[in-house]
């Protein structure tokens, strides 16, 4: 028996664009821990942060690509449903590439990283991550939207990330962008940022 759909938005209008904006506020704060306080209700594994975000981005023309760990009958459900996005087995076809394990996330070539013609087609990718652990080794980070230069936990991203990153970067205009979820904030990481490992915190 198929069990009920959840809910999503309590009050989609609002709830969408109060998330949108708090998005539009960490890729133009890069690396800033952005307060994301509206939690929607979600398919089972999903935070309320990582399900408000991707109700909020995805849509019909957004091909939508999910890792072994998201990618389950009640999550397709809920996006077929409150989203109505084409999903894809291939990274490299996706608009958004939702991951819950970043662990096993796959090469960020992987993904669509656009065209200098087009660049905005490439992929953006939506990572789970645990920012209540902030110590040990971080990186430094600079560019548009950062003061001078900032620091960024490694601990909040996966294993090899500065290398994939900087190989990421060397691409713009092409390349991917990425927003870190955690549990009710959230951290944008545009193609534009530069990461390099950096001193202990």
């Amino acid at each position: 028996m198929l069990q009920p759909i959840p809910a999503g938005f309590t009050r989609p209008v609002f709830e969408s664009q109060g998330t949108f904006r708090v998005i539009l506020e960490a890729m133009s704060r890069p690396g800033t821990l952005v307060p994301l306080p509206v939690q929607a209700e979600g398919p089972v594994g999903w935070s309320g942060s990582m399900t408000s975000v991707v109700l909020t981005l995805c849509d019909m023309e957004t091909p939508v690509w999910l890792d072994a760990a998201c990618n389950t009958e009640e999550a397709l459900r809920f996006l077929r449903f409150h989203c109505g996005c084409p999903l894809t087995d291939t990274p490299a076809k996706a608009s958004f590439a939702v991951l819950a394990q970043p662990g096993r996330m796959p090469s960020l070539e992987t993904f669509s990283l656009g065209s200098v013609e087009y660049p905005e087609k490439s992929t953006t990718v939506l990572l789970t991550s645990d920012f209540s652990n902030d110590v040990g080794e971080a990186a430094r980070i600079s560019g548009p939207g950062v003061d001078g230069e900032g620091r960024i936990p490694l601990s909040w991203l996966p294993a090899g990330f500065t290398r994939m990153w900087r190989d990421n970067s060397r691409l713009f205009p092409r390349g991917v962008d990425l927003i870190l979820v955690g549990k009710d904030q959230v951290v944008g990481l545009p193609r534009t940022l530069k990461l390099e490992a950096g001193p202990c915190m």
